[in-house]
Order: C-alpha cells, then structure tokens, then sequence
C-alpha cells in the first residue's frame, strides 16, 4: 500500500487545478468512488490494516472533497463474477455470507462522529456535540502498539467512556477463516461463527477526567465519553451485589 499522503497529495493538485479557473471556483470536488486498490482481489481489503488505513483517509478526505464514495459495499462485483471463497480480497466492506470486515467498522465508527472538530492529527480525531458529549477515533498503521491520553473538562465529576475496538486480536474474521481451514462454502454454523467474531470489542468504563487507551497494531478504536449520572434507587450498592451480600 503506497503512503495514504500520496492519495491526499493529488487531491490537493485537484482542488487547486479546479482554483486556478476563475468560473469554477469553489466549486464543490466530489470523488465519486475511491479504495484501497484498483483491483478486486487485492487481499489486503479483508485485513484489520485496511480498516485502519482507511480510518486516516477519512479524516482527511473531507479538506478537499465534499463527497467521497467508497468503491463498493459488498463483495460480488460484475465484472469477476461471484466469489469463490467468502474472502478472496473484494472490494467491498462486507464478505460473502454478510460478514462485516474490519473496514466496515470504520464508515460505522466515524457516521457516529460529531459536528464539531475539536482535534486532528496523524493518529486520531475528537470531537463533540457542542454540550457534553465527546467521541473520537483513533487508528494505528504501524507494527507496535500505541498509547494515548485525553483529558475531559474538570467541571463534570466523573464520565462514562464506551469503546468499541477493532484490531487483529478482537475482530479478525479473516483470521478466524483462516483457522476454520478456509472453507470456501461456509455451513450455517461457520457463517454465524464468524459473523459474532466480525462484531468489535464493546466496553464501558468510568473515569475522572482523563482516559488512557492503547491502540493494538493495524487497529481502529472508537470511543463516547458522556457525564455520568448517578440515579440508583434507594438501598441498592452494585458493590454489595459484585460481594454477594
């Protein structure tokens, strides 16, 4: 995979070539259809790297473009005919058998994005409702794992943090195919199997008003970090439940 700055770099060339003529500019540049790779058995399309390559494109890709299309949603395309096996390096974000690949989880993470950009840089973006709400995504192209911070405004006491990860140890489909023996016809069973592995890691945890995180290689990692409310009814103690008192 060539340097996704390469891709940003010519889109920038664009932009400016649509400039420099006076009855076009400013005018809005759409990409009607972009991947990874022109080609439709590219197998790094199935893989936990391209969800991240991806989370790094989209974060850029709306500096020039007021449109971008990924190329496609699904993975039978016309002009190679069906797919022999569920993964076989399609285009689309879905497998054969209707199992979500990493890089579905991207689109999915930054549709929950807010309005309001608050940070972007090389390895993540945050942003917020504007009132009290924050979420973000975060990715991690490199080989070794990587490790952030953020710090929540002090004025609320405590925040409740949901995360949603993907990487090469969470959700790894491809993977899980692979083990299974790479079937090329999956059984009811298999398909469901690897349509429960396909799903990201979901948690929640509650913290003051900083959150520290680690991004496994080739992985994308989404949170939400709302106020945290306390309106337990009167007489119950989760801690005394957790002790069997």
């Amino acid at each position: 995979m060539r340097e996704a700055q390469e891709s940003l770099t010519e889109l920038d060339i664009s932009r400016s070539i649509i400039d420099d003529y006076p009855e076009y500019r400013g005018l809005p540049m759409h990409i009607t259809e972009f991947n990874t790779s022109y080609r439709p058995d590219s197998p790094l399309h199935d893989t936990n790297l391209n969800a991240a390559y991806i989370a790094q494109l989209l974060s850029r890709l709306g500096e020039t473009s007021a449109s971008y299309s990924y190329w496609t949603f699904g993975d039978i395309f016309e002009e190679m005919g069906v797919p022999f096996t569920p993964f076989h390096g399609g285009f689309g974000l879905v497998a054969n058998g209707n199992i979500p690949k990493p890089t579905f989880w991207t689109f999915a993470f930054y549709k929950k994005l807010q309005k309001n950009c608050l940070y972007k840089g090389e390895h993540g973006i945050v942003t917020s409702d504007g009132k009290e709400r924050f979420a973000g995504v975060f990715w991690n192209l490199t080989a070794e794992a990587m490790s952030f911070q953020l710090d929540f405004p002090e004025e609320v006491e405590k925040w409740c943090i949901t995360s949603e990860v993907v990487d090469q140890q969470t959700t790894n489909p491809l993977q899980s195919w692979h083990d299974l023996g790479e079937p090329a016809n999956l059984s009811a069973e298999q398909r469901a199997l690897l349509q429960q592995i396909a799903q990201p890691k979901v948690t929640t945890t509650v913290t003051s008003n900083s959150y520290s995180f680690t991004v496994q290689p080739h992985g994308v990692h989404y949170f939400e970090a709302r106020p945290r409310k306390q309106t337990s009814d009167r007489g119950y103690d989760y801690q005394r439940v957790l002790a069997g008192r």
